[in-house]
């Protein structure tokens, strides 16, 4: 034990250690419920080339590999390899001398003169060797199988292995992490042979500093563990087919990237990683028809005027397909008039801070510029544009027509954008990919960008070169570009995909079909068993290229990652079961009135029929917390303000019990909640409407107490059609930013 921990810690590390069983056999020992063995070298074959001991280290089987070294005194070894000459020597003429040849007595003769001679020069030095293996299994056959696997891949390096009987223990001493060799079985060996013996150049053990667990190495179980920050550059690819376990793999990433404090942004095109942002406590951004966040295309955001238009035709190409150069020249000239209007101008940055056009804008400008022109060709080329921009400005996808509204505070920030119509996930994407180079470029800290179902850009052509200008440049900013998808065609025969996967440095290839797969060996250059080897995986194994290393991998997760990022169907389902079950109800009947309001399925039928029947009022609550919401009983007199209004008003008043007992509830003319949040007294007041039926005076009553009772106050409306009315009476939240503000105030 180390002489700095005191006696009393000492002995409850060595309590903590030691095992509860032990038992000495003749040819093993038991370590509670594990048999060991241990194997030692005693013979060594005469030459050996670098990295000779890999094929032990690469060896599948439970066994740990122990190398003993020992450095010699100079001195010592030359008057001890002096002797061993002479005797040589003579060994050697006493056999001439009696007509007998022998080739082995010349040939380490020869050795020791070489080896003298190597040290006297310098070039050399000579150390002790001990080589031991233990073996562990789980009872005698298989102990016995490991064995005689162990002794066979040690004769195919021609070294002679022999199981130390009767001295087990002092073998197992000699392979503990104590650095005792109890059984000294020495060797002598030079330093450049000494070299040859280190395994840890092989590619199937790679453990970097501040590196992360990509899996373990399938062929056997050594852990895979890089920095992909230290690659040329931080880039990676997940191809694999679908059910392969590329969101598996990627969730895995995130939550162990998150581990090195990396700040992860998630472009989700199907919810699959909102579980686990929550989990972390990250931060989700809705992106949806009818959220409250949006990015306005036309929006600078920060950017060089000159690159914005040059992004913006990017953008046209997948919003409209493909342009003519007449339609881009129109394009161009409408934009610049577009942003004019607003004040800004290409010369003067300072104007780059106004306020942003809309599409709504330019549809307008290309409007007004169909009227002037005289041209039949040039009406045409503005109808074509129109046609195709008035979907976006007034027609279906005009929700694209406000301002952005993003605010990115955590370290784990998924873009949710499953509910957005299929047709526009491709601009979106490209919108938030635009809004998120801006902003990574403001540090060198590191980031990762995840961009699942790639292939929506992909497919694109040259429209993604926007991906590959990231790819590119991201690493300047610290930042590593993480992409998936399951579209070998999109990735391989475009020249965008093509340019993506030039500048990627690592590359995991889960599950491949067959229909593929001669492409993928051709651009990856792979052999024929790594092509067996993907066509046949499971899910969750495949081969890893970094850098030039080329590894079979077996992603693996502890317990509480695989609880959260799971995408089985059946583990969902048996996860959400799970969860019911947890909140089933454990009340009965006789005491269902004595709480104003039960959430439905914490209920049996029973009392549903009982709460019914008592005339309560069943709502459901979709906007409140987590989730599509919940249907609730509420008792039905809760006061005048009716059912939805005390309904909504208990879950505030309950979310808030989570951060503060600092808490007042009225049903009088004070707010109808009042809290304290960093030395603040904050007010909620709930509004179904009824306020703005009222008379100015009883409105102007109703802000003066709320400023009279509370530091700030906020109005909360039922309805999220009357937040616009009751915003110009103050600041308003629908019930759907209610837990956000909390979380803010609380921070």
């Amino acid at each position: 034990m180390p002489s700095s921990l005191s006696p009393q810690t000492a002995s409850k590390l060595m309590a903590l250690l030691k095992p509860s069983k032990m038992q000495n056999k003749y040819d093993h020992i038991v370590l509670n419920q594990s048999l060991n063995r241990v194997e030692m070298a005693v013979g060594y074959p005469r030459f050996i080339k670098e990295g000779w001991l890999n094929a032990i280290v690469a060896s599948p089987g439970n066994f740990d590999v122990t190398l003993h070294i020992e450095p010699q005194c100079i001195n010592t070894v030359l008057e001890q390899l002096n002797r061993e000459l002479i005797k040589q020597r003579s060994d050697v003429i006493a056999s001439e001398s009696k007509g007998i040849v022998s080739p082995s007595l010349k040939l380490q003769y020869e050795d020791t003169y070489r080896m003298l001679e190597n040290l006297q020069r310098g070039d050399e030095k000579l150390f002790n060797f001990s080589l031991y293996l233990n073996a562990r299994a789980k009872n005698k056959q298989e102990l016995e199988l490991l064995s005689r696997k162990i002794e066979s891949e040690l004769n195919a390096i021609m070294i002679i292995p022999k199981t130390p009987y009767l001295k087990q223990q002092p073998a197992l001493q000699s392979v503990l992490p104590l650095a005792q060799d109890k059984l000294k079985m020495k060797r002598n060996i030079s330093s450049s042979a000494l070299a040859a013996c280190f395994p840890f150049t092989t590619a199937f053990l790679n453990a970097q500093e501040k590196g992360i667990m990509f899996g373990v190495n399938y062929t056997n179980n050594i852990p895979i563990i890089l920095n992909p920050y230290t690659f040329a550059n931080y880039n990676g690819l997940v191809l694999g087919s679908s059910g392969s376990g590329k969101s598996f793999f990627v969730k895995l990433y995130i939550l162990r990237n998150l581990l090195n404090e990396t700040k992860t942004f998630v472009i989700d095109p199907q919810g699959e990683y909102l579980e686990l942002t929550n989990a972390y406590k990250g931060q989700i951004i809705e992106i949806s028809r009818n959220s409250n966040t949006i990015i306005n295309p036309l929006d600078l955001m920060g950017k060089d005027f000159g690159d914005k238009l040059l992004s913006l035709m990017d953008l046209f190409k997948i919003m409209f397909g493909e342009l003519t150069e007449v339609q881009r020249s129109i394009l161009d000239k409408s934009l610049h008039e577009t942003y004019l209007r607003k004040g800004i101008t290409p010369e003067n940055q300072e104007t780059w801070k106004k306020t942003p056009p809309m599409l709504k804008d330019l549809y307008l400008v290309l409007e007004e510029e169909e009227k002037k022109t005289r041209s039949k060709i040039q009406q045409l080329t503005y109808e074509a544009l129109l046609n195709r921009l008035r979907i976006y400005a007034k027609g279906s996808f005009s929700f694209l027509n406000n301002p952005t509204k993003l605010n990115l505070e955590k370290n784990l920030i998924t873009f949710n954008i499953k509910e957005m119509p299929e047709q526009v996930k491709p601009v979106i994407m490209f919108l938030i990919l635009d809004y998120l180079y801006e902003k990574v470029q403001k540090n060198k800290e590191r980031k990762l960008i995840v961009v699942d179902e790639a292939w929506s850009l992909l497919k694109y052509g040259e429209q993604a070169e926007y991906l590959f200008k990231i790819c590119k440049t991201a690493r300047k900013f610290g930042t590593g570009l993480l992409i998936l998808t399951q579209e070998v065609n999109d990735l391989l025969h475009t020249k965008a995909g093509n340019s993506v996967l030039a500048n990627t440095s690592w590359k995991v290839l889960l599950r491949q079909e067959a229909s593929v797969i001669q492409d993928i060996t051709q651009k990856f250059g792979l052999k024929q068993t790594e092509q067996n080897f993907i066509l046949t995986s499971t899910p969750g194994t495949g081969l890893l290229l970094a850098m030039n290393d080329r590894i079979p991998i077996k992603i693996i997760a502890s317990k509480q990652e695989h609880q959260i990022i799971t995408t089985n169907p059946e583990e969902l389902t048996a996860k959400e079961q799970l969860k019911q079950l947890q909140e089933t109800p454990t009340v009965g009947p006789r005491n269902l009135f004595e709480r104003n309001y039960w959430k439905k399925k914490k209920l049996t039928n029973e009392e549903i029929e009982i709460l019914k029947t008592a005339g309560w009022n069943e709502i459901r609550e979709s906007g409140f917390g987590e989730g599509k919401g919940h249907t609730y009983f509420v008792r039905k007199d809760t006061g005048k303000e009716g059912a939805n209004h005390y309904l909504l008003c208990e879950l505030i008043f309950q979310e808030l019990k989570k951060y503060t007992n600092e808490l007042e509830r009225y049903q009088s003319v004070n707010p109808d909640i009042i809290f304290t949040a960093k030395n603040k007294r904050i007010a909620f007041e709930i509004e179904t409407g009824q306020l703005l039926k009222a008379k100015k005076e009883d409105i102007q009553t109703k802000l003066n107490q709320l400023q009279k009772t509370s530091d700030d106050w906020y109005f909360v409306v039922t309805n999220k059609d009357l937040k616009t009315e009751y915003e110009k009476l103050g600041n308003t939240l629908k019930r759907t930013e209610v837990i956000s503000k909390i979380n803010e105030l609380f921070a």
